[in-house]
């Protein structure tokens, strides 16, 4: 009887120590699975966290690229400069040609002068005189004007042609430097001569 009973131990304890094996088994069996379904869904979040990027720059420079802005820019880039040197020669030339018509047009009457038998000329206030000059500073011409609008028009690609005929009207209402210096006012001498005016004048009421 008591050997029955340890048969019946002995099989108890194996078939536990089976079912602890299997059991065992098991949990690392369903581990392992939980484990790659954990990395496929890490993988696949990853995935369509790196398409999301991808598509937002790809919005991104669809929307740049559409830019009317971005679009002259490309097209200025991939103009072709223009051809400076021959543009400016020719304008340069036609621009010296205005010039010289205009100071034939324009040179001074060597003749008798009547500055001394001019009338009497009230003093210039502050606004007359600031007015001469600046009209005096616009209608000046020089050598160095022209070549910075020659080069300035050949800068932003205007036509030879265009270019010959701003620089012939901008020249043909500009005046010579010997011109404008002629023509310069002169509000010191304008002054002391009215103030002279009233001292004659004063002179002659006392006497």
């Amino acid at each position: 009887m008591s050997e029955e009973l340890d048969d019946i131990g002995r099989e108890t304890a194996a078939m536990m120590k089976t079912m602890l094996q299997i059991a065992t088994l098991v949990a690392l069996k369903t581990r392992e699975r939980g484990q790659k379904e954990a990395e496929a869904r890490a993988k696949l979040t990853e995935a369509k966290i790196k398409e999301a990027r991808e598509a937002q720059i790809r919005e991104a420079r669809e929307s740049k690229s559409k830019d009317p802005r971005n679009i002259e820019l490309a097209q200025m880039i991939s103009r072709p400069a223009p051809e400076k040197t021959l543009g400016q020669e020719k304008v340069m030339g036609l621009a010296q040609q205005a010039t010289a018509t205009v100071e034939r047009e324009s040179m001074p009457y060597r003749g008798v002068s009547l500055h001394k038998d001019r009338p009497s000329v009230p003093a210039p206030t502050g606004g007359s005189v600031a007015a001469a000059a600046a009209k005096a500073a616009i209608r000046y011409d020089s050598p160095e004007r022209r070549a910075a609008l020659a080069a300035h028009l050949a800068k932003i690609g205007i036509a030879p042609e265009i270019a010959a005929v701003r620089m012939f009207m901008e020249i043909g209402q500009a005046k010579p430097p010997i011109e404008a210096i002629r023509t310069r006012p002169e509000p010191g001498l304008e002054i002391l001569t009215g103030k002279d005016q009233e001292r004659t004048r004063g002179l002659e009421r006392t006497r």
